[in-house]
C-alpha cells in the first residue's frame, strides 16, 4: 500500500474536466474492445458512457439519446435540441443530429438510421447498452433496422471504463480526498443532541463547498438506527454514546465517490473500541491484499477467516466494487468474480458488521491498483481511532 500527495485544491482539476475531458477517455481501449467483440461499432445511451465517448459531461440520463463509435473511430451523436447545446460546446463530437424537444422516439431512431446509413453501418453488428433502453426502443430498433445484427455493449463500454487514464486518476484522486474531508468536516461541526438530518448536511453543504457538482447518498444514522441498512436520515438526536454509520458519497465532474466511516457520541465504551478496532484491522488486511493479477473474488475470500477469527459477521456476499462515472462499475469484489486486478483500476473495498441493538460498524475507501499493490485515495484523514464528536 502506498499514499501519494493530492492536490488539496482540486478546483482546477474538477473545473478542467468540466470544459475538456479528452485526458478522461481512453479511445484505443474502447476501440479494441470494440474488435475484441466482433462489432463494427457500439452505441452509448446511459449518461455515464455517453460522457466517456462524447468528452461532455452528462448529468443526467437523457431520453432517446445515442452516441455511436465505430470500430475504425468515427463517431456521431443523436440527442434532442436541448442538450445539442452542450453537446455542440464541449463534445469533441462534430456530427451531432438533434430533434425538437418533445418529438417521439420514432424521430430519434429515424435519425439514428440516417447517421448509421452515412457510417456505413445499414448492415452491420452493432452494439448497444440494452439494460438501458425501453422496451419499446427496443423492439423498434429490431424493426427499424432489419439488416443489423443487434448486441448488448454494456460489457464493451464498463472495459473500457475499468482501467483509468492519468487524468481519470488524478481527477478520481481529488475527488475522494475530497469526499473523505466533507465526512471529516461533518463529524466536527456537529455536537451531541444535533440530529442524523444536521450531520448529513453538514457533509452535503461541505461536499459542495469543496468541489462537487452533485450529491449522492447520503445514509446517515446513530445507534440502533444505523442497523437498518439503506434507510433514510431521520430529524433525530444522536444521543451520548451511540456510534453514528456514515455512507456518502458526491459526484465530481461526473465521478461518483462513495466512502463509509464511524464515529461515536463522545467516547466509545470498551465493546465499541474493540468491534471497531477489529474492524479496522479487517480493512487493512483487504487493502493490503489488493495486487495486479489477482481475480477480485480474492479480495473477498482472504478477508472471512478474519471476520471469523475476531468475531465479527460480514453479512454481504461482496467486499466492494469496482467504481467510476458510476458507483459500482463494472464487477464486484464477490464469491465467483474472476476478473483480474489490473493497474489502473479503481475499488471501494467495505467490510462491514452489524451489532445487534449497537450498530452498524463499516469501513469504506476508495484504492487505486498500482504495478506493486494499491493507494488509497481516501486518506484524508486516518480511519485508524474512531472518530469522536464532543
Amino acid at each position: 500500500m502506498s499514499t501519494t500527495p493530492v492536490t488539496k485544491d482540486g478546483a482546477a482539476l474538477f473545473d478542467l474536466a468540466r470544459r475538456d475531458r479528452r485526458h478522461l477517455f481512453n479511445g484505443s481501449r474502447l476501440r479494441a474492445g470494440i474488435a475484441d467483440a466482433g462489432l463494427d461499432a457500439v452505441i452509448a445511451s446511459t449518461a455515464a458512457s455517453m460522457t466517456y465517448t462524447t468528452g461532455a459531461w452528462m448529468p443526467l440520463s437523457i431520453l432517446s439519446a445515442f452516441a455511436v463509435t465505430t470500430v475504425d473511430d468515427r463517431q456521431g451523436i443523436v440527442v434532442n435540441e436541448a442538450d445539442d447545446y452542450f453537446l455542440s460546446e464541449y463534445s469533441w463530437v462534430e456530427d451531432i443530429r438533434s430533434f425538437r424537444f418533445g418529438d417521439s422516439a420514432d424521430v430519434a431512431l429515424s435519425l439514428l438510421r440516417e447517421l448509421l446509413s452515412d457510417l456505413g453501418l445499414d448492415r452491420g453488428t452493432i452494439g448497444i447498452e440494452l439494460g438501458s433502453i425501453p422496451i419499446d426502443v427496443h423492439r423498434a430498433l429490431l424493426e427499424n433496422f432489419p439488416d443489423v445484427t443487434w448486441c448488448d455493449a454494456g460489457p464493451v463500454f464498463e472495459h473500457a471504463r475499468l482501467v483509468k487514464t492519468e487524468g481519470e486518476i488524478e481527477l478520481f484522486r481529488a475527488a475522494a480526498y475530497m469526499t473523505d474531508k466533507a465526512i471529516t468536516t461533518g463529524f466536527a461541526l456537529v455536537k451531541p443532541g444535533d440530529t442524523e438530518k444536521e450531520l448529513a448536511a453538514a457533509m452535503q453543504s461541505a461536499a459542495l463547498r469543496f468541489g462537487a457538482d452533485n450529491l449522492l447518498h447520503a445514509h446517515v444514522h446513530a445507534g440502533k438506527h444505523s442497523t437498518i441498512v439503506h434507510t433514510l436520515s431521520l430529524e433525530e438526536p444522536m444521543r451520548q454514546g451511540e456510534v453514528v454509520h456514515v455512507d456518502f458519497g458526491a459526484v465530481f465532474a461526473g465521478y461518483q465517490t462513495d466512502l463509509s466511516r464511524n464515529a461515536v457520541i463522545g467516547a466509545p465504551d470498551a465493546n465499541q473500541e474493540r468491534i471497531y478496532q477489529n474492524l479496522w484491522e479487517i480493512h487493512q488486511v483487504v487493502i493490503d491484499a489488493v495486487k495486479p493479477g489477482i481475480p477480485a473474488e480474492h479480495l473477498f475470500q482472504v478477508v472471512q477467516p478474519e471476520f471469523e477469527k475476531r468475531g465479527l459477521v460480514h453479512p454481504w456476499g461482496t467486499m466492494g466494487h469496482s467504481t467510476g462515472l458510476a458507483i459500482h462499475e463494472g464487477f464486484e469484489l464477490s464469491k465467483g468474480c474472476q476478473v483480474p486486478l489490473e493497474p489502473g483500476m479503481i475499488l471501494n473495498v467495505e467490510p462491514s458488521h452489524i451489532e445487534p441493538d449497537d450498530a452498524r460498524y463499516h469501513l469504506e475507501d476508495s484504492v487505486l491498483v498500482t504495478e506493486d499493490g494499491c493507494e488509497v485515495l481516501s486518506d484524508y484523514t486516518s480511519t485508524e481511532r474512531i472518530f469522536e464528536i464532543r
